[in-house]
């Protein structure tokens, strides 16, 4: 443990060495997202690099999903990669079924179409999940992501097919 220690150590003092302002406000959002999801802040890697938070109205059967605009998440034109335009969608719709789902049951996405209407630019994007379709084998969802000035930046339907969740170890 102590060797792979020195060598992240190691690294991390060899980037930093040349480090330009840009890069190292993205190491250190990297260590801040690896953080989010040592303290549990996040239930996933991806999620606590993205700094996802959601809120979910169960009365709306609704899930919003945020995420801030970052050097991390842009492409080479300075927008937001569409990449992660499609992990927002799938991750905020994704999170949504799983917070209707009975606790002994999980849901995978089988397929997802996207339509991408705008660039991704501003402080944050927002996904707004809603349910289209709940059987007892898929559910159907549809999810629009919003720029920081609320225009509709990519639309999404994407559908999930509900599996027993595999029990922890």
């Amino acid at each position: 443990m102590e060797e792979v220690k020195g060598k992240i150590h190691e690294q991390v003092m060899e980037y930093l060495q040349y480090a330009n302002e840009e890069e190292e406000l993205v190491i250190t959002q990297v260590l801040d997202g690896l953080l989010r999801k040592q303290r549990k802040e996040n239930g996933s890697y991806l999620g606590g690099l993205l700094k996802a938070s959601s809120s979910f109205d169960e009365k709306e059967q609704q899930l919003v999903m945020t995420i801030p605009n970052s050097y991390i998440i842009q492409n080479a034109l300075n927008i937001v990669h569409g990449g992660i335009t499609a992990t927002l969608l799938d991750s905020a719709m994704g999170t949504l079924v799983h917070k209707i789902l009975p606790e002994d049951m999980a849901a995978v996405t089988s397929e997802m179409k996207i339509n991408y209407v705008a660039p991704g630019v501003g402080e944050d994007i927002k996904c707004v999940a809603s349910i289209i379709h709940r059987g007892k084998k898929t559910f159907v969802c549809e999810g629009k992501v919003y720029r920081h000035d609320g225009k509709l930046m990519a639309h999404s339907t994407a559908s999930f097919f509900i599996i027993p969740r595999r029990k922890s170890e």
